[in-house]
């Protein structure tokens, strides 16, 4: 079953890696859903359509241990696709931006949110991504896509984004 959060993010990732492909309807509404693999609104070519656009993509499946910025295991399925995706394209350049929920200190919030970026970072230039194509920066909980009021909305907050520069 598909988690209907990758419809409400815009532009998502979703971390199974079926061979499912887009959802038209989602697309059409300027949200993808893409199951096969990474890269439609940063130009790279996916099993799904392409798109040239400059939007943030939301690394569903990279999740951090508890008030850490250390990646769980299963963070790596996928950001070894997005790693295998940047090493196909080296003239792209990549802006990894961390993001949390409003729960906690403003100022813990950006500086976690920080080390998770930089945790992303780190683990994909490990992956063999040339460091020079990436920087990583913290929004802490400055830029929420949805509301902070309950537990759903906090999850959706606490996020990692890739931005084509």
């Amino acid at each position: 079953m598909r988690n209907p959060l990758t419809v409400l993010i815009p532009l998502t990732l979703s971390a199974t890696l079926a061979t499912a492909g887009w959802d038209n309807n989602a697309a059409r509404q300027g949200y993808g859903n893409m199951n096969s693999g990474f890269g439609f609104s940063m130009g790279f070519q996916g099993r799904g359509r392409q798109y040239m656009g400059n939007r943030p993509i939301v690394l569903n499946g990279v999740h951090f241990e508890f008030d850490s910025a250390r990646l769980t295991p299963e963070s790596s399925v996928v950001l070894d696709d997005v790693a295998e995706k940047l090493q196909q394209t080296p003239d792209i350049k990549v802006e990894i931006d961390g993001h949390a929920s409003a729960e906690g200190d403003d100022r813990y919030n950006l500086d976690l949110s920080t080390r998770r970026a930089e945790a992303v970072r780190e683990y994909l230039i490990e992956a063999g991504v040339d460091a020079d194509s990436m920087s990583a920066n913290g929004f802490g909980e400055t830029r929420p896509l949805v509301s902070n009021a309950d537990e759903n909305g906090r999850t959706v907050n606490r996020r990692v984004e890739l931005l084509r520069l």
